[in-house]
Parts: structure tokens; sequence; C-alpha cells
């Protein structure tokens, strides 16, 4: 799955995440609404399979 397309940061809390950066993307799996504005939806990357996790981290280099 293509999740590069999403701003990858950190949470209030330091957690990898990828947030929105287009109202479309709300749909992805994996996608959850943690409040905040009405775009406030992200991916914890924990909560990706390793392999994924790798290969977004790979991307981002």
């Amino acid at each position: 799955m293509q999740y590069i397309q999403a701003g990858y940061g950190k949470n209030f809390w330091g957690e990898q995440v990828l947030w929105i950066t287009d109202p479309k993307q709300i749909s992805m799996e994996h996608m959850k609404f943690v409040g905040g504005y009405p775009n406030g939806y992200c991916i914890y990357l924990s909560e990706l399979p390793a392999e994924e996790q790798a290969e977004i981290l790979e991307q981002l280099r």
C-alpha cells in the first residue's frame, strides 16, 4: 500500500504517525480520527505490520 502521500510526523505523545494531506485519504486502511480539526486523521505506524513500517520508513529516507 502506498502511504507516502500522507504527511509523516509524530503526534503529541511522540508516536510516529502519517497525517492526512487530502480529505480523500480518510478512507485509507488503518486511518483513525484523533480529534481536533475535521482533518484530524492519522495512521499510527505502530499499528502497521513490520514489513509496511519498514517500507514507509525506507521511502522517507
